[in-house]
């Protein structure tokens, strides 16, 4: 027994709750310069930034080498789910589907449900000198999930005697500018080693924030008719500032660097502009496929109201990486473990390993592998290109796949920079 509750009202909620949760996609969002090299090495670069890519991956490497750098606008972005790779949605994408082609989308979802994530970065300016850094970008992420039973019900309908639940519904995102003034100095020096720290200290602007403090529903279907609730509180606002502080610590032994990097040790942002509470909510009762009038049948109302101001702290991120340089060839490995982006989410761990090869002083090809708990697999492919003291760097990324086709998420960056 299929009823008009899948069509009329789950479906539009659902994709509200999407969008809700991927703010990231619709404002500017980390310190780019950085990023480009690493996407093209699968996000390994905590032991082999440098210059202005020490900033964002590890601040101590600022004093492992020399000279000065003029960082030009940079940008990267990513989105990508847990589910649906591109090959896959192509397939189904305006098809009708049968019980077996339903059965197969289903195997797709986890259990957990259809996770959504976007990651965007800009840099606007930045300048290095010897191991002082001073950059201006900006920082922000959405994620969300829809509950595994939403699927079950678009997909099959509701049937009599069948309860489905959708109370692991969640999303969040934030968009941050940010002024960052960055450090690194030798706290040892020996001939072939050097140990060195450093640290970034970040002035946040707050842009936008969005997150669902509660989310949910259920709908009972019986003989008698079809009961159900759908809900959704989200807290959002327009502006606040706050202050941020990472801190790396590196080793570098004859062509050896083994590194360490906390992004966020202390990063809050107090907002207090633009605050609003959004409460949707839909009901129905013991309704019938014999009911005329569905405005009577099902209660729905919106609550707009000015909110208090709040404090959200940006994500903690710790890496360890370990970097090789023989001659030509450079490869790099990360282990990364990111908490979540709304308290109480679960933290995620990845993995990542790349390459970089001096074709010529001119021309550096790039490739890497990322691993991530949540999605899987993916690939990289990067070039950096320099004419002069003038360098352009380009990446590529999937995450849930290697290839293009069996991805599900896709990334691609760029930037430039003029190195002294």
């Amino acid at each position: 027994m299929k009823t008009w509750m899948t069509k009329q009202y789950w479906k539009p909620f659902c994709i509200g709750l999407i969008l809700a949760a991927c703010p990231a996609l619709r404002g500017p969002a980390a310190c780019a310069q950085g990023q480009v090299r690493a996407w093209g090495m699968g996000g390994a670069l905590t032991a082999a930034a440098r210059g202005l890519e020490a900033v964002q991956y590890n601040p101590a490497n600022l004093a492992l080498d020399h000279g000065s750098s003029l960082g030009l606008p940079a940008a990267a972005a990513m989105v990508g789910n847990n589910s649906l790779s591109l090959d896959r949605y192509n397939e189904i994408n305006g098809s009708y589907l049968d019980t077996a082609d339903k059965d197969q989308l289903m195997a797709d979802i986890p259990a957990d449900g259809f996770g959504l994530d976007a990651e965007v970065s800009v840099s606007a300016v930045g300048f290095r000198s010897g191991p002082f850094a001073f950059s201006v970008g900006a920082r922000g992420q959405g994620r969300g999930n829809l509950d595994r039973d939403y699927f079950d019900l678009a997909l099959y309908g509701n049937q009599p005697g069948q309860t489905v639940d959708f109370s692991n519904t969640w999303g969040g995102g934030y968009a941050v500018g940010m002024a960052t003034v960055s450090w690194g100095a030798a706290l040892a020096h020996t001939p072939g080693s050097t140990l060195a720290v450093g640290c970034n200290l970040h002035y946040l602007q707050g842009l936008y924030d969005i997150h669902i403090v509660r989310a949910g529903g259920s709908l009972d279907t019986s003989i008698a008719g079809v009961d159900g609730t759908a809900y959704v509180d989200a807290l959002s606002a327009e502006g606040g500032s706050g202050l941020g502080f990472d801190l790396g610590l590196a080793w570098e032994r004859s062509g050896w660097e083994l590194a360490l990097a906390v992004d966020n040790v202390l990063a809050n942002v107090d907002w207090d502009q633009g605050l609003q509470e959004d409460s949707y909510a839909v009901s129905a009762t013991t309704v019938t496929l014999l009911d005329g009038d569905l405005e009577t049948a099902v209660a729905d109302d919106h609550e707009v109201k000015p909110a208090t101001p709040y404090r959200t702290r940006l994500p903690r991120s710790l890496r360890l990486g370990l970097a090789r340089q023989a001659g030509r060839l450079l490869a790099s490995v990360d282990l990364e473990r990111r908490e979540g982006i709304t308290e109480g989410r679960p933290a995620r761990n990845r993995a990542a390993a790349g390459a970089e090869y001096r074709l010529a002083a001119w021309l550096l090809p790039r490739a890497g592998i990322r691993l991530d708990e949540a999605v899987g697999a993916g690939g990289a492919l990067g070039l950096g290109i320099g004419a002069g003291p003038w360098r352009i760097d380009m990446a590529v990324i999937t995450t849930g796949g290697l290839m293009p086709g069996s991805a599900k998420g896709f990334g691609a960056a760029v930037g430039t920079r003029l190195d002294f």
